[in-house]
C-alpha cells in the first residue's frame, strides 16, 4: 500500500519564515524555511511514518516491488526523482547544473582533490545530473537563460561608464556573449569591484529601464557581488500559478521570489556563479555553461483526464509531473512508483489520508492505486511510467 512520509525542510537565508510552516499546518520556527524535500536523496531523505526508516531504505529492501523492473533497469535500485516545494523570499544564487557526464567528472575530481562531501568548497555531492522544472504555485519570478545579447547591448550603450559601453560593443560581436561572461567571471577582485560599482550606480539612476531596475533590486540584497554583472545578461520570467519552466543542464538561472513546486532528478549538484555568500566556482561554471539565448523551456500543461494535467518534458526520463484537481466522487489512477504531495485541501491515496502539505510514496507493486479527495495535488513519477 501507499506509504505516508515525513519530509525534511531545509533552512536557507533566502527562504520564507512562514510559507512552508503554513503549508504544513504548524507554527513558524522563527528561521527562514526554504525547501521542503519529498524523496529519497541521501542528503535529506523523507522518512516512513510509523517506523522512521528513510524512504531510501524502504526502496533498497525490495527495489523490484517499490520501483518496478523498468525503473530499476533504467536507473538502478534508487528513486530517480525528487519533489520540492520552494518558498523564495529573497533571490537565490545564479547557478547552473551539470549533465550526467559532467557530474561524474566533477564528483571524481573533487574526490581526488580530497574535498569532503560537507566541505563548503564542494559543488558536486553526487554523480547525477539535475534537470529541474519550476511550477508556480503563486506568482513566481525567475531569471532563466541568457537574454538576447543585442537587447542587452542596446541598454548598455546608454551608459556613461566606459567599461559598460565597451561591454555593449563586445555583445554585438558573434561570440561576444561568451567572451564577456568569461571576462567578467575571471576578473580579479579589484577590477570586478570597480565595474560592479559602476553598474550599481547606473542601475540606481536608470530604474525606468526594467533591466536596470532588476539589477538595482538585486544590489539591495547582494551589494558588491559580481553576480550582478551576470544578472544583467539574463532573461527575466514571471510565471503565473500553474505555469512552468524547465531548466536544462548548463542554463544559468536564479529564482527571485514566490512559491513553486520543483520536480527534478534526484541530485544536489549546484554550481554557483554569483549572488551568494557561498562558494563560487567560476572555472567549473565556465566549463558547463551554455551561452545560447533563451535557454528556458516553457512547459505547458496538457489535459490528460478529468482534473488531470501533465507537464511533459522531452528527453528527461526522470520527470513525469502531473497536477491533479480533485473533486468529490472522482478517482484518479496513480500507479507507482510515484510521489504525491497535496498543496490544497485534502486527499487519500490507497487508504492513506493526506492533509494539506502531506506526501506519500506509492510503490510500483500498487499498480491499481487511486487518488481521491477535494483539493489539489502534484504527483511525480518517471516519464517511463507516466507513458504507460
Amino acid at each position: 500500500m501507499a506509504v505516508l512520509l515525513d519530509n525534511p525542510v531545509r533552512s536557507y537565508a533566502w527562504g520564507s519564515p512562514t510559507v512552508i510552516p503554513e503549508l504544513l499546518g504548524r507554527a513558524p520556527s522563527g528561521q527562514p524555511e526554504a525547501e521542503l524535500w519529498v524523496g529519497a536523496h541521501p542528503g535529506s531523505p523523507s522518512t516512513v511514518v510509523g517506523d522512521g526508516r528513510p524512504l531510501s531504505a524502504l526502496i533498497e529492501a525490495d527495489p523490484a516491488a517499490t520501483l518496478g523492473a523498468a525503473v530499476v533497469g533504467r536507473f538502478g535500485p534508487r528513486l530517480p526523482f525528487l519533489l520540492k516545494v520552494l518558498a523564495v523570499e529573497r533571490p537565490l544564487s545564479i547557478q547552473v547544473h551539470p549533465t550526467i557526464e559532467q557530474a561524474a567528472e566533477g564528483y571524481d575530481a573533487e574526490d581526488a582533490a580530497g574535498l569532503a562531501l560537507d566541505d563548503p568548497r564542494r559543488s558536486y555531492h553526487d554523480r547525477n545530473h539535475k534537470p529541474e522544472m519550476a511550477v508556480a504555485v503563486t506568482p513566481f519570478d525567475a531569471l532563466v537563460g541568457f537574454d538576447d545579447p543585442a537587447a542587452v547591448a542596446a541598454s548598455l550603450e546608454q551608459c556613461e561608464h566606459t567599461d559598460l559601453v565597451g561591454a555593449a560593443a563586445v555583445l554585438r560581436e558573434s561570440d561576444g556573449l561568451e567572451r564577456l561572461v568569461r571576462r567578467w567571471l575571471t576578473l580579479d577582485d579589484a577590477a570586478a569591484a570597480q565595474i560592479v560599482t559602476a553598474l550599481t550606480a547606473e542601475a540606481s539612476a536608470r530604474r525606468d529601464d526594467p533591466r536596470f531596475a532588476l539589477v538595482h533590486r538585486l544590489a539591495e540584497v547582494y551589494p558588491h557581488d559580481r553576480g550582478l554583472l551576470l544578472a544583467l545578461l539574463l532573461r527575466h520570467h514571471t510565471l503565473a500559478p500553474g505555469e512552468a519552466v524547465f531548466v536544462p543542464a548548463g542554463v544559468p538561472h536564479a529564482y527571485l521570489s514566490g512559491v513553486a513546486v520543483e520536480p527534478q532528478a534526484s541530485s544536489d549538484n549546484t554550481l554557483r556563479a554569483g549572488l551568494t555568500p557561498k562558494h563560487v566556482d567560476a572555472p567549473e561554471v565556465l566549463r558547463i555553461l551554455r551561452y545560447e539565448p533563451h535557454g528556458a523551456v516553457a512547459v505547458r500543461p496538457v489535459p490528460a483526464g478529468p482534473g488531470l494535467e501533465r507537464y511533459p518534458v522531452d528527453g528527461i526520463d526522470e520527470l513525469g509531473l502531473s497536477r491533479v484537481r480533485l473533486t468529490a466522487g472522482t478517482a484518479v489512477p496513480v500507479p507507482g512508483p510515484l510521489l504525491v504531495l497535496v498543496v490544497e485541501g485534502a486527499a487519500a491515496v490507497d487508504g492513506v489520508t493526506l492533509a494539506r502539505g502531506r506526501a506519500a510514496f506509492v510503490p510500483a507493486a500498487e499498480s491499481g492505486a487511486t487518488l481521491t479527495g477535494d483539493g489539489v495535488a502534484f504527483t511525480l513519477t518517471t516519464a517511463l511510467d507516466q507513458a504507460r
